[in-house]
């Protein structure tokens, strides 16, 4: 064989190698919250979102466009309103999920059903379960939704925009003794609140102050008797309740002595920012620290008044 066709041959062997690592496999698998392992012949283009919190990270991490359907309480950024809306928990109609002919389905734990699961993948749908409790966890939800979408560096720069916010506060915020009592759920449904392995644990943290309910984990119910004992010098509630939320615990009998009440140290926060275990987790951060330092954001802060003539 003489040497241009030595060298021909060659160069077809190399056009093939690399047609082939063209080609080769574009599959993703990932491990989701409970330990299930999925796996996409490529990555994912139609979506269903259930959870509120996974909806945001598809958002944050440029999959807007690919959803094709949300659970009843996923309502962030505005701009998914339009899509339709699909029944969670126990009245979750899986028929109406697979009309819009999804390729994955996101949903957590909570009343959800092993059958409605079951249903999904029967019909050739991947159910990715979530399930997250601290901010660790929702890097690794985060990591997980990218790798599914084909988004992995988009997902690393959101990780890496929340701990730098996390660590810019925690820079700032010396470490003290003072202590914060989140009020998840208000009082005429039974007082619960947040303990440790909670992101709103982390929180606390995060801004230099101690969790009033340290000692409890995860989130729990609590009793009036507890909070008065503890007397926090914060109160965050994070009941989702109207504006009139923080003159009803102002004016609770029994809490006259707590220092939050004395001192009107009382924040109704935004509840979905700081009970969703997602990106937002950063402005929940930036909110608490605003609050407890007593710093007005300037979208809220009212104008002064024009000195009279």
């Amino acid at each position: 064989m003489s040497k241009k066709l030595v060298s021909l041959f060659l160069a077809v062997l190399m056009l093939l190698s690399a047609t082939a690592v063209l080609a080769e496999d574009t599959s993703v698998t990932v491990t989701d919250m409970y330990g299930r392992e999925i796996t996409l012949s490529e990555p994912a283009t139609r979506i269903v979102a259930l959870t509120p919190a996974d909806c945001e990270i598809l958002c944050a991490i440029g999959c807007e466009d690919m959803l094709v359907g949300r659970g009843k309480y996923c309502d962030y950024p505005e701009s998914i309103l339009d899509l339709p809306v699909l029944e969670t928990g126990d009245t979750t109609n899986i028929e109406s999920i697979l009309a819009l002919e999804p390729q994955v389905v996101f949903m957590g734990d909570m009343n959800q059903t092993d059958e409605q699961v079951q249903t999904l993948e029967e019909n050739g749908v991947k159910v990715v379960l979530s399930d997250t409790t601290d901010i660790a966890g929702v890097y690794t939800a985060i990591r997980m939704i990218g790798t599914l979408m084909g988004k992995d560096t988009e997902a690393e720069a959101v990780i890496t925009d929340m701990q730098t916010t996390f660590k810019d506060i925690a820079d700032k915020s010396a470490k003290t003794d003072k202590t914060i009592y989140f009020e998840v759920m208000p009082l005429e449904w039974g007082l619960w609140s947040a303990g440790t392995k909670t992101f709103m644990h982390e929180l606390a943290e995060i801004c230099g102050m101690q969790n009033a309910f340290a000692d409890i984990e995860g989130w729990q119910a609590v009793s009036e008797e507890q909070v008065i004992m503890r007397n926090p010098d914060y109160i965050v509630l994070v009941t989702g309740m109207d504006e009139t939320a923080v003159d009803e615990v102002l004016g609770r009998s029994g809490w006259d002595d707590i220092e939050a009440v004395k001192n009107a140290r009382v924040y109704n926060a935004d509840s979905y920012t700081m009970t969703r275990p997602g990106p937002r987790l950063k402005d929940a951060a930036v909110s608490l620290y605003n609050f407890l330092n007593g710093i007005v954001p300037e979208e809220t802060a009212q104008p002064e008044a024009s000195p009279a003539a």
